[in-house]
């Protein structure tokens, strides 16, 4: 949980706009409610799924985190949180949840990062900044079509597109990956527990039906 005084005090410090004061303050909110109402405690209930995916990819932009890569303002500057700042003093962080999430799934999963974002080394700045990169042994991250990030994903995992599950916040995404076989799950409000969830719910259901 973060330690709200000294969050405050950091911003402080580094003279954030008022807006970034909110978005902390709102951050802090869900983050005080904690993932733990949601997570699950262990993954004991992944019994319940007939099928299970080999490979899980997450697109970035609104789906990790809350924002357009290609829209801030590099250099970027890490903080000691895991958060960062861009050249703008604009505030950089992951939804809640997220986290979290990669930990746990990483132990159980294959993950992979599918991300069409044109500037290319701050997106994968970002990754390390904010500590998640090492959950992630698959990154296509460059501007193309996702069914080309998609097959080139299951070409270098060796799982076919039947064996994996791709979440995304863009229906147009979503779309493209069904069409090459593989289930996709559209993210409204960023990657939480409940989303992860109910998408591998789906996974088990749409194998289940073949």
């Amino acid at each position: 949980m973060l330690n709200v005084s000294l969050q405050f005090s950091l911003l402080c410090v580094l003279n954030l706009s008022f807006n970034n004061l909110l978005f902390v303050a709102a951050l802090m909110a869900s983050q005080r409610k904690g993932s733990s109402e949601s997570a699950p405690s262990d993954f004991g209930f992944l019994k319940q799924f007939h099928h299970l995916p080999k490979l899980v990819v997450f697109d970035l932009d609104f789906t990790l985190w809350p924002f357009h890569v290609d829209k801030l303002k590099p250099p970027l500057r890490p903080l000691k949180d895991g958060n960062s700042v861009d050249s703008e003093l604009t505030l950089i962080s992951l939804y809640p949840e997220v986290k979290d999430i990669l930990q746990s799934m990483s132990k159980h999963f294959l993950l992979a990062v599918a991300s069409r974002v044109e500037d290319i080394t701050v997106a994968y700045q970002l990754l390390s900044f904010c500590q998640i990169s090492s959950y992630f042994p698959l990154k296509e991250i460059y501007p193309t079509s996702k069914s080309i990030h998609l097959k080139r994903l299951q070409a270098r995992s060796g799982h076919h597109a039947h064996e994996m599950l791709f979440f995304d916040d863009d229906k147009r995404n979503i779309r493209d990956s069904k069409n090459i076989g593989v289930q996709a799950v559209q993210v409204l409000n960023g990657l939480s527990w409940h989303v992860v969830i109910d998408g591998l719910s789906l996974f088990s259901q749409s194998q289940s039906s073949i």
